[in-house]
């Protein structure tokens, strides 16, 4: 039967207010976290979720509920910024060092194609892996405040963020859920790695 634990504290823990972040609930199967899953969306609630293993039918199920992100953007824009920057520097290099081949103009847009390439690529992979890093909030030297450890051995996971207001709502979508226990969660700003799921 979910539980609302009892008091939890660490003598060395500092001396900090806790602020509560929402509520978690541990599935022992993920057709109970599916059940959690179709429960909160009904009541248009957002979560988290902290599975053992990838299981890709449940990414599948959840899924949907990713809006497209924003990384492609960053590689496009890093792509155009490459090409303009290499078109720049050529054309500056070769206005200030003028050398005539050939009898060809100083501004001749064939032998720039290479470098134009060469900076598209370099360009869009750093700022792909630049926005990628940032959109995704890496690197997170900080635990989830509702991770357990539980969590990368044989227990689910689903974390509803909210209020204290929206607590008593969450609670009942987790134990409809059949949750095995539920957490409220609570936010000591201990720092990196810090105790997951201290309540006050």
């Amino acid at each position: 039967m979910p539980q609302w634990p009892a008091t939890l504290m660490h003598d060395d823990q500092p001396a900090v207010a806790p602020v509560f972040r929402g509520v978690l609930g541990s599935f022992a199967d993920e057709e109970q976290l599916r059940a959690a899953h179709a429960l909160a969306d009904a009541a248009h609630l957002g979560f988290e979720v902290f599975m053992p293993v990838a299981d890709e039918e449940l990414l599948r199920h959840l899924r949907f509920r990713t809006e497209k992100n924003g990384v492609r953007f960053w590689t496009l824009f890093g792509a155009i910024g490459g090409f303009v920057s290499a078109m720049a520097l050529t054309v500056w290099t070769q206005r200030n060092w003028p050398l005539v081949v050939g009898g060809k103009p100083i501004v001749s847009w064939p032998p720039f194609i290479q470098p134009m390439f060469e900076w598209v690529v370099l360009f869009a992979s750093l700022f792909c892996a630049g926005g990628f890093l940032l959109l995704s909030g890496l690197p997170n030297l900080h635990l989830h405040p509702a991770y357990r450890p539980e969590f990368g051995v044989d227990h689910f996971g689903m974390f509803i963020p909210c209020g204290l207001s929206e607590a008593g709502m969450a609670r009942t979508i987790l134990a409809q859920a059949q949750a095995e226990a539920i957490f409220p969660i609570y936010d000591h700003g201990l720092g990196r790695l810090a105790e997951p799921t201290q309540a006050p």
